[in-house]
């Protein structure tokens, strides 16, 4: 079984925003502490990914297998709902579709090492949060990047969790980060959905 993929880890993920202010589209912290969430949250086991018949039916260019470590609902719900499909339309996008996906993908992945830089800079004793784990297949390299893109998102939710405990950002700040991030990667999902004939050869959507 593989080793879960390894990956680094902003300045301010949102400058233009002021420390507490909320991004346009997000939504407000949860009145529960991130602490109590995470040591409360208890992650149901994913007993079976959504859209696996769809995976089984193609021919995909690598049938490689990682192992992702997750511990934050949102990471489960798109393991559990998106990721087989996603993996699915990757393995068969040709053309203006593929340069479409690697632009989201690589632009996800680096606005998220950049965010667990800049986390980072804030030293706090680590927390051990609870966490599961998930064997996925590797459909194409681009595949592979979406897992990447998912264990960053996780790394950045434990970092910003450990924060905001020992009172180094604001609740609102994780709420502002993780919302960017998750608006990231649901936009992977969309890009994925329309047929390849829908995207012009440089990777824009067709009007």
């Amino acid at each position: 079984m593989a080793a879960v993929l390894e990956q680094t880890p902003e300045p301010d993920p949102r400058p233009d925003l002021a420390p507490g202010q909320r991004a346009p589209g997000t939504l407000p912290q949860p009145s529960q502490s991130p602490v109590a969430v995470a040591a409360n949250s208890g992650l149901k086991p994913i007993e079976r990914l959504t859209s696996d018949s769809r995976i089984a039916r193609i021919n995909p260019e690598s049938d490689a297998k990682t192992v992702l470590r997750y511990s934050s609902l949102f990471a489960r719900n798109y393991i559990r709902s998106d990721y087989n499909f996603c993996a699915a339309k990757i393995a068969v996008a040709r053309g203006g579709k593929v340069r479409a996906l690697e632009a989201a993908l690589r632009d996800t992945s680096e606005w998220l090492r950049k965010t667990e830089q800049w986390l980072l800079r804030h030293n706090v004793r680590p927390i051990e949060l609870p966490h599961d784990l998930i064997e996925l297949t590797i459909t194409r390299p681009l595949a592979g990047l979406l897992v990447r893109c998912l264990t960053q998102y996780d790394r950045v939710y434990a970092r910003a969790t450990e924060r905001v405990a020992q009172g180094k950002i604001t609740g609102d700040d994780r709420a502002r980060i993780l919302n960017n991030a998750e608006r990231r990667l649901k936009q992977i999902v969309q890009i994925c959905m329309p047929d390849n004939d829908q995207y012009d050869a440089d990777g824009e959507r067709r009007g």
